[in-house]
């Protein structure tokens, strides 16, 4: 059975690693988890949403299609999610790439999902 990939672009939430240096004088001074919390914390609430909402959304994602569907999340703060948003002209998060080519930008999983059954008649075959 073909494997669909889809590429997620859309702002993720990490916990921040600071250069060695300053990570060694954090980890000393018995401080990094506060850092780490103060980090998280200056995250805004509406940023916190999309990414509950999001990361449920991939979860039903990979429970409906189990095997069939390789997800990559792509922080497009990233270079590499940089690149992507400029070469698929994304301009709305979160946005779903179906093997490369198909594009969906929004919430909708009724759009999503026709945009994953098509993606199977594309999707090039397992090896």
């Amino acid at each position: 059975m073909p494997t669909i990939n889809v590429e997620v672009i859309a702002p993720l939430v990490a916990g921040m690693k600071h250069c060695q240096s300053c990570q060694l004088f954090i980890d000393d001074a018995d401080i990094s988890k506060r850092v780490q919390d103060d980090e998280l914390n200056s995250y805004p609430e509406e940023m916190w949403r999309d990414y509950a909402r999001l990361s449920q959304m991939v979860r039903d994602l990979s429970q409906r299609y189990g095997d069939q569907l390789r997800i990559v999340l792509i922080d497009p703060h990233s270079p590499m999610g940089l690149w992507k948003s400029v070469r698929h002209w994304v301009r709305t998060y979160p946005t779903f790439i179906v093997n490369g080519q198909a594009k969906y930008a929004g919430w909708d999983v009724t759009a999503l999902d026709s945009l994953l059954r098509a993606g199977r008649a594309t999707a090039p075959a397992a090896s």
